[in-house]
């Protein structure tokens, strides 16, 4: 795996794009909020350069602090993301489209493959960088995104009707077993690598084949939208270690 992966750096050009907005509605400076003793744009920079497998590592921001801090912790941030493209309602698509535009215009560079990093979701192994790269080539995907098994099924969820619960399914008493449930799985946040080409092809960075990255390691699937997943992920930081091989009293 790893001559093949070496293959991949040698004759392609690979970018790390990592998205950071000023302004959030959850946290405040979201992205700049310390775990441990580096904030969770460093925790992602860190991790794309520790992968040594990106020849670009790109920050995409609109604020000026978040650009100086990134810079320091080793990426690049060429341009300051235009305000249009940094709303509440702006998705991904739009801010790997409007970097990769700006890149080819301006430093005629254009990536053959793109990793999408949020700094929201700060574990992150190198060898899932790595894994999701070789899979990519040889699944014949369009996209490879790091995905966990949904512990909350959606045949079993429900609605607001009016003042009253729906049921989202009708047959959903048959899904009340874990057992008898197809598995679904939701993106973690951590990765999602894909062609570049996907956006001009598909108008999608994912495109039609999209291949998973299962990760079954809990303790790597946070993704900090407010204040108690900020807590869970500390808690995580500074304590996991020691219950991975939990004492018990003799």
């Amino acid at each position: 795996m790893s001559l093949f992966l070496h293959s991949i750096n040698l004759l392609m050009q690979i970018m790390a794009l990592i998205g950071a907005r000023g302004c959030s509605k959850g946290l405040k400076n979201k992205n700049l909020l310390i775990l441990g003793k580096k904030s969770l744009i460093e925790h992602t920079i860190h991790d794309a350069i520790n992968s040594k497998k990106f020849d670009r590592i790109i920050v995409s921001t609109d604020d000026d602090t978040i650009a100086r801090v990134s810079k320091k912790a080793g990426a690049e941030v060429p341009f300051l993301r235009p305000k249009k493209f940094s709303k509440d309602t702006t998705i991904m698509k739009e801010v790997v489209s409007h970097a990769l535009s700006f890149l080819k215009k301006q430093e005629s560079y254009f990536p053959d493959i793109v990793v999408v990093m949020q700094p929201t979701s700060p574990f992150r192994d190198k060898k899932i960088i790595q894994k999701s790269l070789v899979l990519l080539k040889k699944s014949g995907s369009t996209s490879v995104i790091s995905v966990a098994e949904s512990e909350h099924h959606p045949f079993i969820s429900f609605f607001h009707q009016g003042k009253f619960l729906k049921p989202l399914r009708k047959d959903h008493l048959n899904h009340s077993l874990r057992q008898k449930r197809t598995p679904v799985y939701h993106p973690t946040g951590s990765l999602y690598t894909f062609w570049s080409t996907n956006l001009k092809k598909y108008n999608s960075i994912h495109g039609p084949k999209i291949y998973p990255l299962v990760i079954k390691n809990k303790s790597l699937n946070h993704d900090i939208d407010d204040l108690y997943d900020l807590f869970l992920a500390d808690m995580t930081n500074q304590f996991w270690a020691k219950y991975k091989k939990p004492k018990v009293k003799k």
